[in-house]
């Protein structure tokens, strides 16, 4: 159920049932402590030294996080961009604002 607050922003009730599609970071985030549990349960079964185990699992979730930051980054999320609503401009891909809306944005 959707409602408004006073300042007409969207607000969804915790009681609506909504299906969400699992994202490539929600993937990500869930096998890094799998990367980092199942060598330490494959150390204790077959008795395999614990670190070269660990060091491997390290490895992976080290190329995970690279993936996630580095090679698919998630759009839209940073500062460089982002589109002024007033004025629907858009900032230089440095994050700057351009010109017209620094000004703006000095004098209020």
């Amino acid at each position: 159920m959707e409602r408004t607050d006073t300042d007409q922003r969207t607000k969804v009730s915790w009681t609506t049932l909504t299906t969400a599609a699992v994202s490539r970071y929600d993937v990500a985030l869930g096998v890094i402590p799998v990367f980092l549990a199942l060598p330490a349960l494959a150390a204790v079964v077959s008795g395999v030294p614990l670190e070269p185990l660990v060091g491997v699992g390290a490895v992976a979730c080290t190329l995970v996080v690279a993936d996630v930051c580095f090679l698919h980054p998630p759009a839209g999320t940073g500062v460089a961009g982002r589109r002024d609503d007033a004025t629907g401009r858009r900032d230089d891909a440095t994050g700057r604002p351009d010109e017209a809306t620094r000004s703006r944005r000095r004098t209020g």
